[in-house]
């Protein structure tokens, strides 16, 4: 039986890249995955929190060949082979049922928020299953015990036992510490008995797949003739979302010529099926008239409920990835940042208090952040959901998710702060989302909404994020177009 400090389940690319980084501080490790790579898997859309994040990481724990992967001109000139998607920002375009979209000179039914200057310094969309067999390739170069395709139980005795079978073979290892990044599976609180979390603000469900042959959204309205001049970017360029009446709908682009699509609808509200849903807004049909499902082999994925988390995230033994933690929503591309945020302090705490009695109560307080980033996460995007009957009121509810994910660029450029995602250490800013959301959702109680009472709401919401508005946020030069947003170059410590 090989024994090991540390045994991480799950090889995607935060499982990998975790191992990178304690074999890096002298930890022996070992990573067992039930599959093998290449694999479809969702969750693509990168942000410039997490080029910083990955960019940091790289250069404090000396893995260079992961720098390129923070833009899209680094990411092309060193690994053109490994698709991705150049995404310059957020774009949304607001829909009616049965009828075809339509604009008019305020940008009334359009929102594109810039996220960097230019294609060359555009985060990107990571084609997951290129990018996560390439973190575990590096893995099987490192010192770290590599085990796929292996099927595992787990046994708690002081520390942790490991017992499968991988090629027929079985398989038993040891583990002072144990590292959950099955995700979905949730392996090691399934294991423990630990309580899953039940209340969530959102309720979202997703129907999604990766598609050939969808039509640019800017192809669409080429030939609609709307004017796309005062556009920052591509609009196709971006994490792509289409707000409907029952939720919305994401698309990102890779250099491959494969789109992620998918529809996430309104678990209160609706149970169409992904040909309702096109036949319901023709702009978006036309998109997909010539599309086909690629992968997964399947065809078309359909969910129930998104949202779920454990109720504790770590232990004196053990500790979760964030994507292994909780989920809500995809809306705001939190994901990939949230990995390697979580990624960051985990390794800092096994790093610093490996063999002191303190690692105990510093993984408390992992576990901590880790709830208390999801319930931000749950409140912002909740807010979108709860106002997306009026597109006014839905931009104002994203507003303060870019509020947040500025400051948090800030604090971390600027200000040599650590802070936890989106702020949500900031009891100020929390408290005012949660207040926010109280708001729109009385005001979704009330529908329909006068619109000076939805004019009143946006005021209000401009005036509630005063205090983490950096960056000209309500006030654009031309109304719902954000020209550039990011904080200064984040300069990793």
């Amino acid at each position: 039986m090989q024994q090991f400090d540390v045994v991480i389940l799950g090889a995607g690319f935060g499982g990998s890249l975790t191992a990178l980084l304690l074999d890096r501080i002298g930890l022996s490790v070992a990573v067992i995955d039930r599959g093998t790579h290449p694999r479809f898997s969702i969750g693509e859309s990168s942000t410039p929190a997490a080029g910083y994040l990955l960019q940091s990481l790289s250069q404090k724990y000396d893995l260079p060949q992961f720098q390129p992967f923070c833009k899209y001109g680094s990411w092309q000139q060193t690994y053109p082979d490994i698709a991705c998607g150049v995404k310059r920002g957020f774009s949304y375009f607001a829909h009616q049922p049965g009828q075809p979209f339509q604009i008019d000179t305020a940008h009334s039914s359009e929102l594109l928020v810039t996220a960097n200057l230019s294609e060359t310094l555009a985060d990107t969309h990571w084609y997951r299953a290129d990018v996560d067999e390439f973190f575990a390739q590096e893995v099987k170069k490192s010192n770290v015990v590599s085990l796929d395709q292996t099927q595992v139980e787990l046994q708690r005795s002081d520390g942790w036992e490991i017992s499968g079978s991988r090629d027929g073979e079985e398989v038993f290892l040891r583990a002072t510490f144990l590292i959950d990044a099955s995700g979905a599976a949730g392996l090691v609180p399934r294991a423990l008995g630990i309580r899953p979390q039940t209340e969530f603000a959102t309720r979202s469900r997703a129907i999604y797949g990766h598609f050939r042959d969808v039509k640019l959204w800017d192809e669409v309205l080429e030939q609609s003739q709307v004017d796309r001049s005062d556009y920052p970017f591509a609009c196709d360029l971006a994490a792509l979302h289409h707000v409907l009446q029952e939720g919305w709908m994401w698309q990102l682009r890779f250099n491959n010529g494969i789109t992620s699509a998918g529809f996430v609808l309104d678990e209160r509200q609706t149970a169409l099926d992904w040909r309702q849903m096109l036949a319901r807004y023709p702009a978006i049909q036309a998109q997909f008239a010539e599309a086909a499902v690629v992968a997964p082999e399947a065809g078309l994925v359909t969910t129930g409920r998104l949202q779920r988390g454990w109720t504790e995230c770590a232990g004196p033994d053990w500790a979760l990835l964030p994507h292994t933690a909780g989920f809500i929503d995809p809306l705001h591309s939190t994901g990939i940042a949230q990995t390697l945020c979580g990624i960051e302090r985990l390794v800092s705490v096994l790093e610093q208090h490996w063999k002191k009695d303190s690692r105990r109560e510093q993984l408390a307080d992992y576990s901590e952040s880790l709830q208390r980033e999801r319930a931000l996460i749950d409140r912002l995007v909740a807010c979108c959901y709860r106002s997306r009957f009026d597109f006014n009121l839905f931009t104002a509810s994203t507003l303060f998710y870019f509020a947040a994910a500025t400051s948090f660029e800030y604090q971390r450029s600027q200000e040599q702060r650590q802070p936890l995602l989106l702020c949500a250490d900031d009891s100020e800013f929390t408290q005012t989302v949660g207040q926010w959301l109280e708001l729109v959702s009385q005001l979704e109680q009330q529908f329909p909404v006068p619109q000076d009472e939805i004019s009143q709401a946006v005021k209000q919401a401009e005036q509630m994020l005063a205090p983490w508005n950096r960056v000209g946020l309500f006030q654009p030069e031309v109304p719902n177009m954000y020209y550039y947003t990011a904080a200064p170059e984040l300069e990793p410590r």
